[in-house]
């Protein structure tokens, strides 16, 4: 088990897996109670996400130390008050701090775009695209 799996356990957070084809418009996202307090976004409202539940792409599982470390990092922001979006970057601030001599975690950062442009294109493809 990973070091960021173990921190999840610790803070009461069951990390499950979904098939990419609910998770490809998030990858990751949660529904969690931190210090008392209800932590989740649009996207965990949206897919219906349980109580204590961290949802990751299984696309992902092999960056599993990655994205909860930036998911943990954007739960803990949120709970100190702040918003959705400057929770996020300051995670993502985290993450590059850390992480930024990392070769795999490099590697994620690349197949994570690559992913999010051939999303782009199956909606282009379909006609869903909404820019």
């Amino acid at each position: 088990m990973g070091e960021m799996r173990e921190r999840a356990e610790r803070m009461n957070f069951q990390v499950v897996y979904k098939p990419h084809r609910i998770m490809k418009d998030y990858n990751a996202t949660y529904n969690v109670i931190l210090d008392g307090k209800r932590i989740t976004n649009p996207a965990g409202i949206k897919l219906g996400i349980p109580t204590g539940e961290i949802w990751i792409s299984e696309k992902w599982k092999k960056y599993e130390d990655y994205i909860l470390f930036h998911e943990i990092e954007e739960i803990i922001f949120r709970a100190e008050g702040y918003g959705i979006e400057e929770a996020h970057y300051l995670s993502e601030m985290k993450c590059i701090k850390k992480f930024r001599n990392d070769p795999k975690w490099r590697e994620f950062l690349v197949e994570l775009h690559i992913s999010d442009v051939e999303t782009v294109v199956d909606e282009i493809k379909s006609g869903r695209f909404k820019p």
